[in-house]
């Protein structure tokens, strides 16, 4: 849970988290224990209690119902995730993200739902909380009233029938008669793409990024999983996959274990249009493509990630769209991004995670904006970090080759006018750590192209004033980004 405000729904009933357990669910439904440190699977056929500080989480087409002794239930819709806690005078559900809907048959005791952005107490028995991607809050009330309230303090009541939206940091708004009857909650809220979003830029922890991995990758288009030696001499183990968060995106994700690390990375892809069944129909033309016709699939969006668990590079790209080379007479056409950010962030002690900038992206180390949407870049259009913010001063640096010019292998280095610096060092090696070099692409490779790259492997190490002294380490194969049609030879 990234921001701090909270939605409070008080009402009373007894018993609540002494008697309760769950009840009815389908999919894949997980309970992370107090005190534990991962997450478990709940099974068929066993009777799952919960108690104070247990966690619970939905996966994607999944539900559960959580049933109290007294009547009450609570209906969890998929993607979403909750923390229950207890003391004498009141239970809480803190509802991280998603959905809940609540019916309660007692009132006996204080019971209280925290989300992103408000606060509200309640006073009726049949209500639905939301809370998305985004921070923000939705209150459905179905049965008896609500009292709800913004950040600010401001306050108001939503009768049955009626709704309220309340924005993160923002103003509750008048609550109004509610058109759509009370949902089955069988579906996720709002956009499963803002919350493939979110994700990527706040799933940090080796627990939590290899639960995720578990329960996507069952329905992954493209897998790949092999062993082998990074550029220092280390065995590392590579887990690919591909997965589609929605019908116009994909996410490409790479996990890498190490005897004595754990780093990962992940690539989110939007496009303009549901993307094809085969699709490498839909990434073939992603960064070019020739013809006298727009391609039906252009990349809108991109949000990106490589992290060792503390420190995290990210990219964040918007307004992408395919520019012909003549708009009266096209032949070729070139990707653009009308707005390009990347950051930095280093774990420091006692650093609180929900107050990473930039929505846990980080710091801004530099940014373009197409300001004249003319489709090209231009000076004036970047900004760097600097001294007292962004600001015009690029960094100073360059691309060195310390292993000759006929090795693939290059490190890269900015220095920011406030100082920071960040070094990008990339390797193309083979499985056995062998490092590629132009040779060996005419003598090993040549007509064999196809077979050998499958033998292939990238690794880029970030290295900056910012990690203290930690680097992020992530190799990544040739193969699967060629079968994904993201690699072409």
């Amino acid at each position: 849970m990234k921001y701090l405000l909270s939605l409070i729904l008080a009402f009373v009933f007894s018993g609540f988290v002494q008697a309760a357990y769950i009840s009815i669910w389908r999919g894949e439904v997980e309970v992370k224990k107090a005190g534990a440190d991962k997450w478990e699977r709940v099974l068929r056929g066993e009777k799952t209690m919960l108690a104070s500080g247990d966690e619970l989480r939905t996966a994607r087409a999944s539900t559960v119902e959580v049933l109290m002794d007294d009547g009450s239930k609570v209906k969890m819709a998929p993607l979403s995730a909750f923390k229950m806690t207890e003391n004498n005078e009141a239970a809480s559900l803190q509802l991280y993200f998603g959905r809940v809907r609540s019916w309660v048959k007692k009132f006996t005791k204080k019971f209280e739902v925290r989300t992103p952005s408000a606060v509200c107490a309640v006073r009726g028995t049949d209500f639905t909380v939301s809370a998305d991607a985004e921070g923000n809050t939705k209150v459905e009330v179905y049965e008896g009233s609500v009292l709800a309230g913004d950040s600010s303090g401001a306050t108001g009541l939503i009768t049955q029938g009626q709704f309220t939206e309340i924005p993160k940091g923002g103003k509750m708004k008048e609550p109004h008669n509610n058109p759509n009857p009370p949902g089955n909650l069988n579906t996720s809220i709002g956009d499963a793409k803002a919350l493939a979003r979110r994700e990527i830029y706040n799933e940090m922890s080796k627990e939590d990024v290899l639960a995720s991995a578990q329960a996507e990758i069952q329905s992954a288009e493209y897998q790949n999983r092999k062993v082998a030696i990074d550029a220092f001499g280390n065995r590392v183990r590579m887990e690919e996959y591909i997965v589609r968060p929605a019908e116009d995106q994909f996410k490409y994700v790479v996990l890498n274990t190490r005897a004595a690390r754990f780093d990962f990375g992940k690539i989110l892809f939007t496009f303009n249009n549901a993307l094809p069944s085969d699709l490498s129909l839909a990434t073939k033309n992603m960064i070019s493509a020739y013809g006298s016709t727009r391609p039906e699939w252009e990349l809108t969006e991109i949000n990106s990630i490589m992290s060792n668990t503390l420190d995290k590079m990210t990219e964040d790209a918007s307004g992408g769209k395919m520019v012909p080379d003549d708009a009266g007479s096209p032949t070729v056409w070139t990707h653009f991004f009308s707005n390009y950010a990347v950051y930095a962030y280093g774990w420091q002690e006692g650093d609180n995670p929900a107050a990473v900038p930039n929505g846990g992206m980080g710091t801004m180390l530099w940014s373009f904006n197409d300001s004249n949407s003319d489709n090209t870049v231009q000076g004036g259009e970047i900004s760097y970090l600097g001294p007292s913010g962004p600001c015009v001063t690029a960094p100073t640096g360059g691309v060195t080759s310390p292993s000759g010019d006929d090795v693939f292998h290059t490190i890269t280095r900015n220095t920011y006018s406030d100082g920071t610096w960040i070094s990008a060092e990339d390797y193309v090696l083979f499985d056995n750590g062998k490092i590629l070099s132009t040779g060996d692409l005419a003598s090993t490779l040549g007509s064999n192209m196809d077979k050998v790259t499958d033998k292939l492997n990238f690794e880029r190490i970030y290295t900056s004033s910012l990690f203290g002294g930690r680097k992020i380490d992530l190799e990544y194969s040739a193969k699967l980004l060629k079968d994904a049609g993201l690699l072409r030879f």
